[in-house]
């Protein structure tokens, strides 16, 4: 963690339930909280191709898939599965301490 993170609780741990995502604010930035089988990973919620709200798309087999035009991103890592060689979504930290979800975006 560099000096700059500053950890914020966006909500309980069970706000986001096993294969879901749910869009928080942390500082005005928009994120997208996703839980695979448990462990919790936090992202940019707006698809680097033109905006969509990831939050708002559809999460299968480890995949965020977004609404508006149907590119997926790695739910792990923010890679894109397609078109390949794009954009990853930003991944910001994420951790559980105290029954809360904690994201830093700076």
């Amino acid at each position: 963690m560099s000096a700059e993170q500053r950890f914020q609780a966006v909500g309980p741990v069970g706000a986001v339930q096993a294969g879901q995502m749910r869009e928080f604010v942390v500082d005005g930035v928009e994120i997208v909280v996703v839980n695979l089988d448990g462990a919790l990973h936090a992202f940019g919620n707006r698809c680097p191709h033109q905006g969509g709200p990831l939050s708002k798309g559809r999460l299968e087999d480890g995949v965020m898939i977004c609404p508006w035009h149907l590119w997926r991103f790695d739910a792990r890592t923010g890679r894109p599965h397609f078109p390949e060689g794009y954009t990853p979504v930003p991944r910001y930290p994420v951790k559980v301490e105290d029954g809360q979800i904690l994201v830093a975006v700076g």
